[in-house]
């Protein structure tokens, strides 16, 4: 159509030619940019790691699937483009997907978000986040577009982040019923000594106050020497009165806990610490009755071991020079001593097994009266000055009991009367069967108890003031009474009688043949051996 020097007209025709051929290359021109931008745009989506899966909202066929759907589902091109959208959608079958798509194709939704799991060609599920679009190419039938992200690495932090927050919902609550049980107070201050925590135990150690400070906590007891601890401190445990007419003592520790720089609930600045309260006024009066009790136990000691060691070094020395009166007297003494020492030796071993929580021996069958009878006889020679006398009729029955567990109380209890009643007193013992049990009754004309005293005597290391002057003592052999007894069984009492003097009694329950029988499958109850068995220093 185009030549140089030519004198060819052109026409109509050829006109309508050079037109067509004209449309004709620039519909393949528009081709050609746009099959380079299509390949740019494919370029674009295998780049990227989402899925792309493009497919017909009415038939399911997929169409297109980018590199991102084949890496992230484990399939081929070949194997997806025209295979139907269930292959690759695990939880929704096909009324599920167009029941999905739907609001899209009728235009309801732009778009919208669902989050659903992809099935890998090797059969696992892959949780997906997947936006879907329905395009419409001019000229063309609608599209679903479907750009899915794998959420696994999101769901597993979930899961690990919700697992985290169940465990520490549960350390947290565990740790919260740890310190509501702990029986000491506890009390967490700020830095500026503010209460932001506090258990039970420490709301009502001083109930009558609301305490919001640590200042507030100090008041409440009496410190002249500033003795407490200062908050971010580790301090004490110091011992402070608290204030109050009756006498109250509270030991007072204080633990810094620093906090990590950048704690959201540090508004201080600073640490915290953890102030712990304990009432130790039962502790404290128990150190002071033991440390008196040392005291006195020291010198009780002391006496017949001097007395023992200065008659046996006297008889030693000069007992051939010495007449038999003397010599009498100075093994009297001796013996006396050492029947005490030997009873403050029992007693302490006695009282050593108790603190330890040991058990006693079992009990056995015994004849109760005898065995009384002779303890009587042996305490007559130990207390010449006391008319110490049984006063029981007829034998009674026999008792479930230890023979020297029976035998240490009733020395314990002759003993205390015959000191505490002092020289020509009188001393009577009487032994009488009971209901199920048999009744030991100890009375003496002496002073008398007190009714303040009855009930306190049988504590440890306690003694009254009218005992205390009357005679020593080292507080703990009613209490061992009162121990052996109640593992026999029985029962033990202290009362003033209305004719003066007082009343030491106890019961052992009655021994049980029938019920021994049923225990010995060979009917062999160990009666015989009671029978001849003498009792320990009787």
């Amino acid at each position: 159509m185009i030549g140089a020097e030519s004198d060819r007209q052109f026409g109509p025709d050829d006109l309508a030619f050079a037109e067509n051929l004209a449309a004709r290359v620039a519909v393949a021109i528009q081709n050609a940019r746009a099959f380079r931008e299509a390949v740019r745009y494919k370029r674009v989506l295998d780049a990227t790691l989402d899925a792309v899966i493009v497919f017909d909202p009415a038939t399911l066929r997929i169409s297109y699937v980018n590199q991102g759907a084949m890496d992230q589902l484990g399939y081929s091109e070949a194997d997806l483009v025209g295979a139907d959208a269930t292959k690759v959608v695990e939880d929704l079958d096909a009324i599920g997907i167009r029941g999905l798509v739907a609001p899209l194709v009728s235009g309801a939704l732009d778009a919208q978000t669902a989050t659903l799991s992809y099935r890998h060609s090797d059969g696992k599920s892959v949780p997906v986040e997947v936006l879907l679009q329905h395009v419409v190419p001019a000229g063309e039938a609608g599209r679903i577009v479907a750009v899915a992200r794998d959420i696994g690495d999101r769901i597993e932090a979930q899961a690990n982040l919700r697992r985290l927050a169940e465990s520490e919902h549960a350390r947290a609550a565990e740790l919260n019923a740890v310190i509501r049980a702990i029986g000491d107070g506890i009390f967490v201050c700020d830095a500026a000594g503010r209460i932001s925590l506090s258990n039970p135990a420490a709301e009502d150690l001083f109930s009558a106050v609301d305490e919001e400070t640590y200042d507030e906590i100090l008041a409440q007891m009496e410190d002249p020497e500033h003795q407490a601890p200062a908050l971010g401190t580790i301090g004490g445990p110091v011992e402070l009165r608290a204030r109050g007419p009756e006498e109250r003592w509270i030991e007072l520790s204080t633990y810094p806990v620093a906090r990590e720089a950048g704690d959201p609930d540090d508004d201080q600045g600073g640490s915290e610490t953890i102030v712990m309260l304990r009432d130790s006024t039962v502790s404290r009066r128990q150190q002071l009755i033991r440390d008196t009790f040392i005291g006195v136990l020291s010198h009780e000691l002391r006496t017949p071991v001097t007395s023992i060691y200065g008659g046996s070094q006297l008889l030693l020395a000069r007992g051939d020079r010495l007449d038999a009166e003397t010599r009498t007297e100075l093994l009297t003494n001796v013996a006396a001593e050492a029947e005490r020492l030997q009873r403050m030796i029992e007693n302490l071993v006695a009282l050593a097994r108790i603190e330890r929580g040991g058990e006693f021996g079992g009990a056995r069958p015994v004849l109760v009266d005898r065995i009384i009878s002779q303890l009587v006889e042996r305490e007559r020679g130990l207390w010449p000055d006391v008319a110490i006398e049984l006063v029981s009729g007829r034998p009674v029955q026999m008792v479930a009991a230890d023979e020297e567990y029976l035998a240490q109380i009733m020395r314990n209890l002759l003993s205390n009367a015959a000191k505490y009643s002092g020289s020509g007193s009188r001393v009577q013992v009487s032994v009488e069967d009971g209901e199920g049990e048999v009744i030991v009754r100890v009375r003496d004309d002496g002073p008398g108890l007190g009714e303040e005293d009855t009930e306190k005597l049988f504590a440890l290391y306690y003694r009254s003031a009218r005992q205390a002057a009357a005679a020593p003592g080292a507080g703990i052999g009613l209490f061992v009474c009162k121990e052996l007894v109640d593992a026999m069984g029985g029962r033990i009492w202290a009362k003033d009688l209305p004719e003066g003097g007082s009343e030491f009694g106890f019961t052992i329950p009655a021994y049980d043949e029938e019920a021994e029988l049923e225990e010995e499958p060979d009917g062999m109850a160990p009666i015989a051996a009671a029978e001849t068995r003498e009792p320990a220093r009787a």
